[in-house]
């Protein structure tokens, strides 16, 4: 049977000393999991930029800008620009996304983008769209 020995240290000064370098060496590797935390979240976000949206999330953002742009032709009364007005959506999403197609959207982005699309109604740009398309 092995008996527990507990090591007092002969000063009280030496148990503060101890102390101090080992609360100093708690602090450093406190940083440097702090450090590494904030560099995996970093390479998270990095990563999740690079997944590129699924071709069915892809074709749901086409079909829904087209859609919007039905309605917003039907809500502006304007029959027959329906591509105009998605190809302006299209370019809003585009400057929201910075991507330059629907399949290079961010899978982080699909929400947002869908939302965008959504509530997209940009009057002067509909009003142009529309003095354009009366005019031919």
């Amino acid at each position: 049977m092995s008996e527990k020995t507990i090591i007092a240290p002969e000063k009280p000064g030496e148990l503060a000393g101890t102390l101090d370098q080992m609360v100093a060496l708690m602090r450093g590797m406190a940083d440097m999991i702090r450090a590494t935390n904030e560099r995996m979240a970093a390479l998270e976000t990095s990563v999740r930029q690079l997944e590129k949206v699924t071709p069915g999330q892809a074709s749901e953002i086409c079909r829904s800008i087209r859609n919007r742009a039905e309605e917003i032709c039907d809500s502006y009364r304007m029959p027959g620009l329906e591509k105009p007005v998605a190809t302006a959506i299209r370019r809003t999403v585009r400057a929201a996304t910075g991507s330059r197609s629907t399949q290079g959207i961010a899978r982080c982005d699909f929400a947002p983008v869908m939302e965008i699309i959504r509530d997209w109604d940009e009057y002067r740009t509909v009003k142009r769209i529309k003095e354009r398309g009366s005019a031919d």
